[in-house]
Order: C-alpha cells, then sequence, then structure tokens
C-alpha cells in the first residue's frame, strides 16, 4: 500500500473520513485527501501563504525583524501596542524593497496617510518607520534611515487642543451624572494625574501610609502620591468586589483598555448631548488638568515633573532624583481644590 506523506497537514479522521487542515493558515482543505484536486488545492494555499511572508530585503522583513528584537520587547506594553498598530496599518507594503524607501516616499506616504487618516496618524506612521530603521541600520540591514529629513506635518493654528484640560465645571459634572464603575478611574485620574493605563492596573495593595505607590507604565518612574481627601470620599462610596484592581467593570472585573474606551466614549457623547461638557474631551486631558492645576497653584515645573513621573525636564534635575519629595507632595494635596469643594467649605 503507497502512504503518501505531505508536510504541513493537521488530518482528523471522523466517521471514517479524513479531514485536512492547511497547518500555517490553518484553511481546511475542500477536496478528499490524496486526489489530483486535493494536491492542486494544497498548492494554491501554500503559494498564497508564501506570498504573504515577508521577503528578505523588504519592508515586511525589517518590521518582523524589529518586533522580534529585545529593544521592542523592552518598550511598554501601551507603545508595543501602538507601533503593532501602526506597523500593521502598512501591511499593504510590505514586500516593498528597502532598497526603494527613500525621503522622497516617506513624504508621499506621510501625505497619503494624513489625508486617510489625519495628522497625528501620518506623524506616528513616520515615528514608527524611523525607529524601525534605525534598528536596522545598526544591524547591518540599512546603510540609512530614510525618514531622517523629512519634516512631520505641524498642527493647524486654528485646530484645537488636544486632550484639553477639563474645565471645574465639566469635572464635577461627569463626576455627578457617570456610572459608579468609570466614575472611579475618572476620580482617579483627576486626583492624581495618572495615565489611563497606570489608572486601570492600579491595584489595592497600592494603597498604602495614606498614599498610592506605583511604577508608571510608560517610564517605569517611581511615584508616591499623597490621596486627597475628596478621592477617599469618592474611594469609601465606590461599589465592593473583589477584583485585584482598584477600578472594576459592573461584573467585578479589572477593566481591559478597550472596553473602558467604549464605555468611557459612550459617557462622555451622552453627557455632550446634554451640554454638561464641551467640545475634546478626552481622559487623557485629567492628566493635562492636573498639571495644569499645579501650575496655577504655585509649583514649580519640577515639582509638575515628579508628580506626574515624567523623566526629565532639564538635566540639572537628574541629580534630585533621588530627594525624598513626600513633605512636597503634601503640600500639594493640602493646597489642590478640584471639585471646590474646599472653598465652599
Amino acid at each position: 500500500m503507497t502512504v503518501i506523506r505531505v508536510k504541513g497537514l493537521k488530518r482528523y479522521v471522523s466517521k471514517g473520513r479524513i479531514y485536512c487542515y492547511h497547518r500555517a493558515t490553518g484553511t481546511r482543505l475542500k477536496y478528499e485527501f490524496g486526489t489530483p484536486e486535493f494536491i492542486t488545492e494544497l498548492a494554491s494555499i501554500e503559494r498564497k501563504h508564501k506570498k504573504r511572508e515577508a521577503l528578505p530585503g523588504t519592508l515586511g522583513k525589517l518590521f518582523a525583524y524589529y518586533r522580534a528584537s529585545l529593544t521592542f520587547a523592552d518598550l511598554a506594553p501601551a507603545t508595543r501596542q501602538g507601533y503593532s498598530r501602526m506597523m500593521n496599518l502598512l501591511k499593504p507594503i510590505d514586500e516593498m524593497p528597502l532598497i526603494e524607501l527613500t525621503p522622497q516616499f516617506i513624504a508621499g506616504l506621510r501625505d497619503r496617510i494624513a489625508e486617510k487618516h489625519g495628522r497625528r496618524q501620518a506623524n506616528y506612521v513616520m515615528a514608527v518607520v524611523s525607529v524601525a530603521c534605525e534598528h536596522g541600520k545598526e544591524h547591518g540591514i540599512l546603510r540609512d534611515n530614510p525618514v531622517k529629513g523629512v519634516k512631520r506635518i505641524r498642527r493647524s493654528r486654528v485646530a484645537p487642543i488636544a486632550n484639553r484640560p477639563w474645565t471645574m465645571l465639566e469635572r464635577r459634572n461627569v463626576l455627578a451624572h457617570i456610572t459608579e464603575q468609570l466614575k472611579l478611574p475618572v476620580a482617579l485620574a483627576m486626583f492624581t494625574g495618572l495615565r489611563k493605563g497606570d489608572v486601570l492596573s492600579l491595584k489595592k495593595s497600592a494603597f498604602r501610609d495614606g498614599k498610592i505607590w506605583r511604577r508608571t507604565n510608560k517610564t517605569g518612574q517611581e511615584v508616591s502620591l499623597p490621596i486627597h481627601s475628596d478621592l477617599v470620599e469618592l474611594l469609601d462610596r465606590a461599589p465592593p468586589h473583589d477584583a485585584i484592581t482598584v477600578a472594576a467593570t459592573t461584573n467585578g472585573t479589572p477593566w481591559t483598555e478597550s472596553g473602558f474606551n467604549s464605555s468611557f466614549i459612550k459617557a462622555m457623547a451622552k453627557l455632550k448631548r446634554d451640554g454638561l461638557i464641551g467640545d475634546g474631551l478626552t481622559f487623557h486631558g485629567l492628566r493635562h488638568s492636573f498639571g495644569t492645576m499645579l501650575v496655577e497653584a504655585g509649583y514649580d515645573i519640577d515639582t509638575v515633573r515628579r508628580w506626574l513621573g515624567q523623566r526629565t525636564v532639564a538635566m540639572a534635575v537628574h541629580y534630585t532624583e533621588s530627594a525624598d519629595t513626600s513633605d512636597r507632595m503634601r503640600d500639594v494635596v493640602a493646597k489642590l481644590d478640584p471639585l471646590g469643594s474646599k472653598s465652599r467649605t
């Protein structure tokens, strides 16, 4: 009896019939195993699969090499996700030879993406391509970085400010009208200036000795933030749950970023329709709000930098990294009044 062995197949037997799947793509083959039609179908799937694989010396291969590097793995999770999203956006030109990746092509690509997806996305794509090219240059894949010298698209002077600070009235209205599950993440960002990723992943164990202890996801900076009295009240009134994180969904599970984004956007749209908030209100705007309040309260940029967990303002600040700023941060909480409750008292 002749035995046919075919690589790259998964075979299953059910009710006396053999079912075959192409291992790499998961595609089920329609024709009976071993027939001429089966061989032709398998060859067609293989050709399509090989065409999709990034070819040596192409943009797709450069991205694949960068994604597999320790440099990429060392990025913050949110940064890796954003970079991957931009590289996936360029999949239609994966087979483009790197030799054709010129500054002129990059400029044209920038303009096409800006026209279709907007200025910020076009500049983000350029940044990701530049990072991948620098990595390829370091490892001898590219001689030069073609993105260098190509200008980013500047924001229009009449365009609205991205992530604008929230007004005091907006802060009060949002906390008064959103659900309890949304209220706690919003309040945490409002009273701490933490980024969304840090807020959603903040564990209950981070609350110790009247402070929030946190290493920020993006910069890896260690921050110790005294808890504002208004935030304490909101935390005490929050519905109890068994999740390891402070903020949780109605099911008592930690928020996913996509799930939170969806719920937050819908809630903001309703508040805007009701005339309770203005245009351009984003979650990240709370971080801008907090920085603005710090400056308006009379604190210097170094205090802002330390509270928000940013790495540098000037090189001289590097030598104060180990200083204990707990007393200074306690003064910050005593002066801040995001909801105006102290002034009402």
